[in-house]
């Protein structure tokens, strides 16, 4: 670490972060700098990544929005209110205490927003932060190396040069690790490995059109390096052909609005890595189809089954298209391929009644109907085991934790207080007698609804009881006329 860790531990000791009017001179001080330094922050990202004006635009508006956010979201008299809970005789059940120390290691993905967004949710948190970020080559880090000191405390804020390790900063410190290692988890520690695949199901209830656009923005949004791009998509055979041939609509739309006045908005050097792992899977699928291969694109069709083609995270503007025959061998394959781990993300296409079915039994943390919200291809992706949701990546309250403090007892436990402090043993008995009482059955339809089966043999007994009624009525009705002849 350099130099400034101990003035980072000491101002975490002291607790200097925690004033809510110093959370906000730094947040107010931090959006002004990014303001003022976006055109140099903008020639950074197409620098480093070729992205295109409109991509440029839409990480620089979801960074600031999230510092605007977090801003707003200290108010001083609601603080001051909190804090003196118990002095007014009221329970603090919902009180929070910064975690102190926020190491962020940022992924390489959209850089400046895996950097600035968790750094400015961890000081409204109210922590110091310690950023890393190496001495290379890459301009985005270089533009945050000086950005980022001349707008924050160098006593809570510090950017390290070289990763820290676990002993160098104290147990209470939480690790944003972006792209890390899983081995380096622990319960302070929010590990984002972006390993783990993410899906997509188009079925043939699917509006195709729809579904062409939604996968196509997805997957080669980026430079196709988002952890929210599809990995693999699984499409019903029936609608394969229309889907592909959407999907090549798409991607050539794409590919128009790549140039403007005729200069390339994208840089080139993803083109010998998309070509090197096409060359690499029809190694592993001799069946593989090339439907589109453009200089910066590629979709694939392949016949394979093999788990471990399903299974494997891309990070390239490749589109794999897989053929299905039903929903349910869908989600047979797809539960073959992750080895009873949850996908990052799925994306269902159909009507809402498959949507509902894809996303009960497609096991994955984040599952979206008939939409891929564009915002969630920016950036890393959302911790594991916290709540998501789709519009915060970091919440302030991610780098905090929960110190509860109760001035009021619980009406419930004046009984167990009786009954043990009590040499009277009625207090006991009547917890005795509580306890032994038989559960209260809650009702509940007793079934017997109509299934399946059920529907199968009314139809059959329904067609066999309407053959024997007219069978029968025939010969009723000809043997009263042979009757009426023989009069």
């Amino acid at each position: 670490m350099n130099d400034s860790f101990p003035q980072i531990r000491a101002a975490s000791i002291d607790g200097r972060a925690h004033n809510i009017l110093y959370r906000q001179t730094q947040l107010e001080r931090l959006c002004k700098v990014l303001v003022e330094r976006s055109p140099d922050i903008t020639q950074a990202i197409a620098t480093d990544y070729g992205h295109s004006p409109a991509e440029i635009a839409v990480e620089l508006h979801l960074t600031l929005a999230a510092v605007k956010r977090d801003y707003a979201s200290l108010q001083p008299a609601e603080a001051y209110k909190q804090e003196y809970l118990l002095a007014a005789g009221k329970d603090a059940s919902f009180s929070r205490k910064p975690a102190g120390i926020v190491y962020i290691e940022p992924c390489m993905h959209t850089m400046f927003y895996s950097v600035v967004v968790p750094l400015s949710a961890a000081i409204a948190a109210g922590n110091c932060v310690i950023v890393l970020l190496e001495n290379n080559l890459r301009a985005v880090s270089g533009a945050l190396r000086q950005i980022l000191p001349s707008a924050l405390d160098r006593d809570t804020f510090a950017i390290a040069s070289s990763p820290a390790w676990d002993h160098v900063l104290p147990s209470s410190a939480i690790h944003v690790i972006h792209c890390g290692d899983e081995k380096r988890s622990g319960a302070n520690t929010l590990v984002l490995t972006s390993s783990t695949p993410t899906v997509a199901v188009v079925d043939r209830t699917a509006n195709v059109q729809l579904a062409a656009r939604e996968l196509v923005a997805a997957r080669f949004s980026f430079g196709g390096q988002s952890p929210y791009a599809p990995d693999c998509v699984l499409v019903n055979e029936f609608v394969k052909q229309a889907f592909l041939q959407a999907v090549v609509s798409e991607c050539v739309k794409l590919a128009t609005g790549e140039t403007v006045n005729g200069h390339e908005k994208r840089k080139l050097p993803v083109i010998d890595k998309v070509q090197e792992h096409i060359s690499s899977m029809k190694q592993g699928d001799p069946s593989l189809r090339v439907i589109l291969q453009e200089r910066k694109m590629a979709v694939v069709d392949s016949a394979s089954r093999t788990p471990d083609l399903l299974a494997r995270k891309r990070g390239l503007p490749v589109l794999v298209v897989y053929a299905i025959r039903s929903l349910d061998d869908a989600i047979d394959l797809i539960g073959s391929a992750s080895n009873g781990s949850p996908y990052l993300a799925a994306y269902h296409f159909g009507n809402l009644a498959t949507g509902k079915y894809l996303a009960q039994f497609v096991d994955a943390r984040l599952s979206f109907i008939n939409n891929i919200p564009r915002d969630i291809l920016v950036g890393p992706e959302f911790p594991a085991a916290h709540f998501i949701d789709p519009a915060v990546r970091f919440p302030a309250d991610l780098f905090s934790v929960q110190r509860p403090a109760f001035i009021r007892p619980r009406p419930d436990v004046a009984l167990f207080e009786e009954a043990l402090s009590s040499p009277n043993n009625a207090a006991a008995q009547r917890l005795l007698g509580e306890a032994t009482a038989p559960l209260a059955i809650m009702k509940r339809s007793q079934g017997g609804g109509v299934g399946f089966f059920e529907q199968g043999f009314f139809l059959g007994l329904g067609l066999i009881l309407t053959t024997t009624i007219s069978i029968s009525g025939v010969g009723v009705y000809w043997w009263i006329m042979r009757g009426y002849q023989r009069l």
